[in-house]
């Protein structure tokens, strides 16, 4: 078991002995805190003639409230992180579908490369097959002549 930490602090003006699995600093950061937070209850000129117990609980409210406002920001952020979580995997699925799109695309055009050089191809081996036809009807009149 891990050993405890203790450490001694000031809090509204009173010591007391804080014992924890936190750091003495983090504990003393605690004590600062509420210290703190109890000098801005106390100084406030309504708060002047309230008792210790009547101060503590006015903190404490204090710091609930501030707990409760950051864990509701908390909250909505988790919500936007969530969402954009979200936009993020149908935003990488639509990037693998156009990335096999464009695979498709890509071999698509191979073969009309393909198919176009073959007709190429062709085209000049049918054209050199009628200058050819040609040449021999231009030779025959010659012939005959």
């Amino acid at each position: 078991m891990t050993p405890k930490n203790k450490i001694e602090v000031l809090i509204g003006g009173k010591i007391y002995t804080l014992v924890g699995n936190e750091t003495q600093e983090y504990m003393q950061n605690l004590a600062l805190y509420i210290n703190k937070k109890i000098e801005q209850v106390s100084r406030k000129d309504s708060s002047k003639r309230l008792d210790t117990n009547m101060t503590a609980i006015l903190t404490s409210l204090n710091v609930a409230d501030e707990l409760f406002k950051k864990h509701a920001i908390c909250t909505e952020l988790e919500d936007e992180l969530e969402e954009k979580e979200r936009l993020l995997l149908e935003k990488e699925k639509e990037i693998l579908l156009y990335q096999n799109e464009l695979g498709q695309v890509q071999q698509e055009n191979i073969e009309l490369k393909e198919a176009l050089q073959n007709a190429q191809l062709e085209t000049l081996k049918h054209k050199m097959e009628l200058e050819a036809f040609i040449e021999t009807f231009e030779e025959e009149p010659k012939a005959e002549g």
